[in-house]
């Protein structure tokens, strides 16, 4: 009997025609349809870069006219002052006439030739541009095989895992399944691992950043006090306000610094020496430095200002330290993904090539 003719199965038709979709005839069948599209597009990929190199030859044709053109232009508007220039000599005009008309016959033909030569650019260049646009429409459609091909081997690929999903392998084909689980597996954890510690790399940026911001801004700090210790009066008044603000933004940008360097910290706890600098300037400080202002308040900040800042240097080193580890340890991490990836590939191809000798080998003849 034909499929779906069996008045006495126990199936119902919508059952056997899952049955029959899910068989074996029925899976390879649409793979070697999908073979047969495939050779429709091998040479997708070199149609690709014909398209790309000629677009890109055809922009460096038009930049260059561009260049000419506006050269030309140029060219034309000097020439044509120099006509009106020589049109306009009217001392030449009445005392040599005969020089007159050949100076301004010697302008207008060269001002003509100009035109000339402009308008044979601008026409050159609108051709250019006209085969650029059918550049970019011959682009276009090379990319748009290329990516049907793609879809169409991506469907190949997922037709054989799923033709291959029950015991129809043979040894080889059982080996290099397994491989590729495992190296699948390998690569996604190495994946994983570089993606955090690349995380981390970001937080100790983000802290060496903060870090040199908030030195800056001591040091404008210990500026700012300079001033103000050694003018006295009025002007310490004024310097003691900004002296502060400093002093503040520094603390802020420390402690934002050290949340970074915890963050990192936590992401790889064998970072060397990975902290801030611990600030701490007391609001009292900051209360007597504009209240009670004078020499003595000015030399206690002075000596608070200067010891963070020795603080603060030292700790920067540290921070490079960490930075410098971080990044190759990244480096390194980046390294193994690499190389997992292509041995995950490598095995995905044995893989592919063995289910498709497997295919063609166990029917010689087409299933229709």
């Amino acid at each position: 009997r034909k499929f779906g003719t069996d008045r006495y199965s126990i199936y119902t038709p919508r059952e056997q025609l899952r049955q029959h979709m899910n068989s074996y005839d029925y899976l390879r069948s649409r793979y070697f349809s999908l073979e047969e599209q495939l050779r429709e597009y091998e040479h997708v990929d070199e149609r690709l870069s014909q398209a790309e190199g000629l677009l890109r030859i055809t922009s460096d044709q038009i930049r260059n006219l561009e260049k000419e053109t506006k050269s030309a232009e140029l060219s034309l508007k000097i020439n044509e002052f120099k006509l009106q220039e020589a049109e306009s000599n009217t001392i030449l005009k009445l005392v040599r006439r005969e020089k007159y008309d050949v100076k301004v016959e010697k302008w207008r033909n060269v001002a003509e030739e100009d035109r000339k030569a402009l308008k044979h650019l601008q026409e050159e260049l609108r051709e250019r541009q006209r085969n650029r646009s059918d550049s970019e429409e011959a682009l276009e459609q090379a990319k748009r095989l290329v990516d049907r091909r793609n879809q169409l081997e991506q469907q190949r690929k997922e037709l054989l895992e799923q033709t291959f999903q029950g015991n129809l392998g043979d040894a080889a084909e059982t080996h290099w399944e397994a491989e590729r689980n495992t190296f699948r597996l390998v690569y996604e954890e190495s994946l994983k691992r570089s993606n955090e510690q690349a995380r981390g790399l970001r937080y100790l940026e983000k802290a060496k950043e903060q870090m040199a911001a908030g030195h800056a801004r001591l040091r404008i700090a210990l500026h700012m006090n300079t001033v103000g210790l050694y003018a006295g009066g009025l002007l310490s008044l004024f310097a003691s306000a900004p002296t502060n603000k400093f002093m503040r933004e520094a603390k802020l940008l420390h402690d934002n610094a050290q949340s970074s360097f915890k963050e990192a910290v936590e992401i790889n706890p064998e970072l060397p020496d990975a902290q801030a600098a611990v600030i701490n300037f007391s609001a009292f400080l900051s209360f007597t430095n504009i209240f009670i202002d004078g020499l003595i308040t000015d030399f206690v900040v002075r000596q608070k200002v200067d010891k963070a800042i020795k603080e603060s240097a030292m700790a920067m080193k540290r921070v490079n330290a960490a930075h410098t580890h971080q990044i190759s340890f990244c480096a390194e991490l980046r390294a193994a993904v690499k190389q997992n990836r292509q041995s995950l590939d490598n095995a995905e191809e044995m893989l592919e090539r063995e289910r498709v000798r497997l295919i063609h080998q166990q029917y010689a003849l087409p299933v229709y």
